[in-house]
């Protein structure tokens, strides 16, 4: 097929890295975020991306922008520390399965940090504060994307990476249920110097650790990096410079919403909250939240998507947690990646008229609703055994 365009919403993970797939395969590809720009509101922090991420960055991304994510992954880590509230060692696991590297290896990475490297050199291919609203089909089976500013873009497909209140997946899949399980995140950031290093508990900056106890939990993890990202950015993507490349230690309280609802999005009251759920707990987990930064604090609601079965494929697929959000658990991240690089690969072979832009599309949709779903469901396996 010549000339095939691409339309993608949503900057998160997934869209920037479909499009740096697209544009290397010679395919027209657009994206367009509501945001102002990469960095303008937290989004989380230190991320774990399984194998799966790591061969899809490794398919999508130029060879410069797959090594510079390689040279800029914080130290991993050796093992999972699972903590009553008063700090005794519940569970630890370390005997992971080691990766064969030819399939990706389990990767640490800082958000922020990859989102850049995601959207490097993409230039006007991206369009920042641009809000969708909808889209029209068109008669041509392609389709016209709607933006809260009055503009459109025209399309033959439009990609849906615009996350788990997705304003594309409630007009294409309006009985798509995704269940608000009562739970709210909240997350932030500690710069770790020397104090908040005596204070977190052992094995928390080794790996990921969770301190559990009644209907919340502490999950803590370190990033700390073996050199400046800044360097290896200096040296293979020279002009990017990254925002923030301090050592931190990143922490979420996942607790009921009703508790979290006074607070909105303001920073200290949200440290407030999670300073009051941990009162009682080992009273070094309270000094290291008294060293919270309040403008890294951010809360966002738990949500997972109910499975449902294959639709009639037209203009419009979905990626990421547009259509198979799920529970926090080290997994999301990677299997949104992975959808990028199996749509990517489903478009390049379009382009070399090996098939329709249907065939494509629906072989992509039957296949990411399977390990989708299925990475759902282990999300929710994983989540109860930090409860």
């Amino acid at each position: 097929m010549d000339g095939l365009r691409v339309a993608v919403v949503g900057g998160g993970l997934a869209g920037p890295l479909l499009v740096q797939g697209l544009l290397g395969a010679g395919v027209e590809a657009t994206l367009c975020e509501r945001d102002a720009g990469v960095a303008v509101r937290g989004q989380g922090f230190r991320i774990h991306l399984a194998p799966e991420g790591d061969l899809a960055l490794r398919r999508c991304l130029p060879p410069h922008l797959y090594r510079l994510a390689r040279a800029t992954t914080p130290t991993p880590g050796a093992g999972v520390t699972i903590f009553d509230s008063d700090l005794n060692v519940l569970n630890r696991i370390t005997d992971f399965d080691v990766a064969d590297p030819e399939h990706g290896e389990h990767l640490v990475v800082d958000r922020m940090v990859l989102r850049q490297i995601l959207t490097a050199g993409l230039g006007d291919t991206v369009s920042y504060g641009r809000t969708c609203t909808g889209y029209d089909e068109l008669p041509d089976g392609g389709v016209r994307v709607l933006f809260a500013d009055g503009s459109a873009v025209e399309a033959d497909l439009l990609v849906a990476a615009d996350g788990s209140g997705s304003v594309v997946r409630r007009q294409f899949l309006p009985h798509a249920q995704v269940i608000d399980a009562g739970l709210v995140s909240v997350y932030g950031k500690v710069p770790l110097d020397d104090e908040v290093r005596a204070l977190v508990p052992p094995y928390a900056l080794d790996g990921f650790s969770a301190v559990i106890g009644g209907d919340r939990s502490l999950p803590l993890a370190g990033v700390e990096y073996a050199s400046d990202p800044n360097d290896a950015a200096a040296e293979l993507a020279p002009g990017l410079t990254f925002d923030d490349t301090r050592d931190y230690v990143m922490w979420v309280l996942v607790t009921p919403a009703a508790e979290v609802a006074s607070a909105g999005q303001d920073g200290r009251a949200l440290v407030d909250v999670a300073r009051k759920a941990v009162a009682d707990w080992h009273p070094s987990l309270g000094a290291v939240l008294d060293h919270a930064d309040p403008t890294t604090v951010r809360s966002s609601p738990i949500r997972t998507a109910v499975p449902l079965e294959h639709w009639e494929t037209g203009p419009v697929t979905l990626v990421g947690d547009a259509i198979h959000c799920m529970v926090p658990a080290g997994i999301g991240a990677a299997v949104a990646l992975r959808d990028a690089a199996e749509l990517t690969e489903r478009l390049t072979d379009v382009v070399r008229g090996g098939c329709t832009l249907r065939e494509a599309v629906h072989a992509y949709e039957v296949e990411m609703l399977r390990y989708g779903f299925e990475a759902v469901a282990a999300s929710q396996q994983t989540h109860r055994l930090t409860q």
